[in-house]
């Protein structure tokens, strides 16, 4: 009888034991599986949005880089038709190897010598005061005489120009078709035999006749690798005068492509460019941080640096996608290791950017959950062993020990898991067995809350939304007659409106210029566009002789870039508080409004031009001028300001801002703007915020 117990009892429980283990095993597998798809994909939805926040800011650092040359290059025809003058000491390399030194010469950290028989760096002494000339073989001062003295009338424009970015031009020159060589910062290490005609910056923009890119290759003295961009110059008549150009190096463009925020040691950025031949089919590689040939000779061919993949229909894969201009993500190896590869276009070059991750660090965590499940299936099965020789011993308790339910908990588990791989990361499992199962159950609740942690997209968000905030002004530019102040409210983590202050000396006094604008749409591609938008507003502000041609240049720019029907709406204020005038242009954007409180008085101040990026070749109108008065208010808006609901759907309108703004009227800007962002909050009660709110006072002073 006992033993026929031991039967009864035992043979049903091993087949639950053995079912259960099986079980339990399968979910260890079936979890890391669904696991590590979740996680790669949210990893190249991370690197995607990485590689675009980067691609966008390269474009922005281009263009502005192209426009800084283009200024240059219109100093230099200047200067090529000034009468020639010898009031200006000019210098030449000869002169920094002797005492005394030109004035302003130290030694500059950024720029050094590459020492190749001690392999050390050496810094070079240079003066930002003035430029330095070098003389092709065969030429003498005297033929080139005429042209160095009107060449020495660059030295202010070098200086203005170097300090808009000095953290990116290395070097700003200029060679002239005679083989005449004016650089600067002056310095005396230009090497021996160095002719500016035989190089290829002079060469390619000389047989192009237009602005090009040139480069990598060997700096002549530091060895580091360099990207050029040149550009013709022309005289009066129109015959090529020379090459003008900047230099930059690859590590101080490759600095930024660093990547943070989370992302592993070993995680790698770069700038590509697709190549398929006959040979070979892989990636020629432009930049890279850590990128530099030290030991190179300067006159020598520099050999870019290829990137090949064991997996060629991968590769290829890769390469037709970039051939279309496209970005992408693909699963490939690189470096002998699979990898994540996310990559994208860099504006309208062949250049794209590709982020590469370890694919071993994406799913680092999926393997260790499946190492969990083992480890406790493991140790489940050797209980069970235990169990099984003291029930031999106690037969009528494993009796009623076999009638446990053993496969409920199992199930719970196997759907949570399919819960999670469906995007439910609020799964959670309630067992109390007291046994292994339950362990296991509290090792699956702690470990989704943390696996939703890491794959959710939010860092990407936060990414966007802070390169937004840094956007916005920091501080409010201090002129004496105005008070000014802006504010600025998501309804997103990334929204699409945008504002910004511009303090310009115009015509022997300070005056203040703002613009207010608004994007269609939320989220990372209205960030984008704003970044865009206000690149180009800081690149044309200064050398922009009207409201409208400012206006005119950036939509010319936006309308080639933007797609998708996406335009933005902008508004420029320019005001000048001596003469107490304010003139302005709007692009589809609402009027500003302006308050008289002495004479209770308001208006409006608007303009009938469309949107921005629509039509690149739309004229816009500049309006004014109109006199300002003390204690006068102007409130620049988006349209979040005055179509805020309330709960019953009304809208705030612009007569309920109107009564604000003349009820605070008497208070700072900063406080006037504080009123109305509580006033509509008020308004709105508990309904949520349907639009950014965006609005700028300025309050005219009385004279001191």
């Amino acid at each position: 009888m006992l033993i026929l117990l031991v039967g009864i009892t035992l043979a049903p429980l091993a087949l639950v034991v053995f079912l259960d283990f099986r079980a339990t095993l399968h979910l260890g597998e079936s979890l890391a599986g669904r696991t590590r798809e979740a996680l790669t994909r949210a990893e190249g939805q991370r690197l995607r949005l990485w590689v675009d926040e980067k691609a966008a800011w390269l474009q922005s650092r281009r263009r502005l880089i192209e426009q800084t040359l283009r200024s240059q290059a219109r100093e230099v025809e200047r200067c090529l038709v000034l009468a020639p003058s010898s009031a200006s000491r000019v210098f030449f390399s000869e002169d920094f190897r002797r005492e005394p030194f030109p004035p302003g010469t130290v030694p500059s950290s950024k720029h050094f010598l590459w020492n190749d028989t001690i392999s050390e760096r050496k810094l070079i002494a240079v003066t930002y005061r003035t430029q330095v000339f070098a003389l092709a073989p065969g030429l003498t001062r005297k033929a080139v005489a005429i042209e160095i003295q009107r060449l020495a009338a660059m030295n202010d424009a070098y200086r203005f120009l170097q300090r808009n970015d000095p953290d990116l031009i290395y070097w700003q020159y200029t060679g002239l078709e005679s083989g005449l060589l004016s650089s600067y910062p002056g310095d005396g290490n230009t090497p021996e035999g160095y002719d500016p005609r035989q190089r290829d910056w002079y060469r390619a923009a000389r047989e192009n006749r237009k602005l090009t890119w040139v480069g990598p290759y060997i700096d002549a003295n530091s060895r580091q690798l360099i990207l050029t961009v040149s550009m013709p110059v022309h005289r009066s008549d129109g015959s090529l005068a020379g090459v003008t150009a900047l230099d930059m190096t690859v590590n101080d463009l490759a600095r930024n492509l660093q990547m943070s925020g989370g992302s592993p040691s070993d995680a790698v950025a770069m700038v590509v460019t697709p190549e398929e031949g006959a040979d070979a089919i892989g990636l020629k590689v432009y930049a890279r941080p850590g990128y530099a040939r030290p030991n190179a000779e300067w006159n020598a061919p520099f050999d870019v640096a290829r990137i090949t993949s064991s997996d060629a229909l991968k590769m290829r894969r890769v390469i037709a996608t970039m051939r279309d201009g496209k970005s992408g993500t693909e699963l490939m190896a690189f470096e002998g290791q699979p990898s994540l590869w996310a990559y994208g276009p860099l504006d309208d070059t062949a250049l794209f950017l590709a982020a590469i991750i370890p694919n071993k660090e994406v799913i680092a965590e999926a393997l260790a959950a499946q190492q969990d499940a083992l480890f406790q299936t493991s140790e489940q099965l050797r209980r069970v062993e235990t169990v099984f020789a003291a029930m031999i011993l106690v037969v009528i308790l494993l009796a009623f020990l076999s009638s446990r339910a053993i496969s409920r908990p199992i199930q719970e588990l196997a759907a949570a898991a399919r819960r999670v791989a469906e995007g439910a990361f609020d799964a959670r499992v309630d067992i109390h067995t007291r046994d292994e199962i339950e362990d296991l159950g509290a090792v699956f609740n702690r470990m989704v809350p943390q696996l939703h942690e890491r794959i959710r997209i939010k860092q990407s968000l936060d990414l966007a939304r802070e390169v937004q905030q840094q956007l916005l002004p920091a501080h409010v530019p201090q002129i004496q007659g105005l008070d000014v102040a802006g504010k600025s409210v998501y309804c997103d983590e990334t929204g699409g409106d945008y504002y910004d202050y511009f303090q310009l000396a115009r015509n022997g006094s300070s005056q203040l210029g703002v613009a207010l604008g608004d994007i269609t749409g939320h989220g990372v591609a209205s960030a984008m566009l704003m970044a865009t938008a206000r690149s180009l507003l800081r690149a044309h502000i200064e050398e922009s002789h009207s409201l409208d041609e400012l206006l005119q240049e950036v939509n010319h720019h936006l309308a080639a870039d933007v797609s998708g029907g996406r335009f933005m709406t902008l508004y420029y204020l320019l005001i000048n508080p001596r003469q107490r005038v304010a003139r302005w242009v709007s692009a589809g954007h609402d009027p500003a409004i302006r308050y008289n409180p002495d004479a209770d008085v308001f208006d409006e101040l608007g303009g009938g031009d469309p949107p921005l990026a629509i039509d690149p070749a739309q004229l816009y109108h500049e309006q004014g001028p109109v006199n300002l008065h003390s204690g006068d208010v102007i409130i620049l808006g988006t349209d979040g300001v005055w179509e805020a609901r309330a709960p019953n759907g009304q809208r705030f309108g612009k007569d309920a801002l109107r009564e604000v703004i003349r009820a605070h009227a008497r208070a700072p800007a900063s406080g006037i703007c504080d009123a109305i962002a509580a006033a509509i909050a008020g308004f709105r009660q508990t309904r949520p915020q349907e639009d950014d709110i965006t609005l700028v006072a300025v309050k005219i002073l009385a004279c001191a």
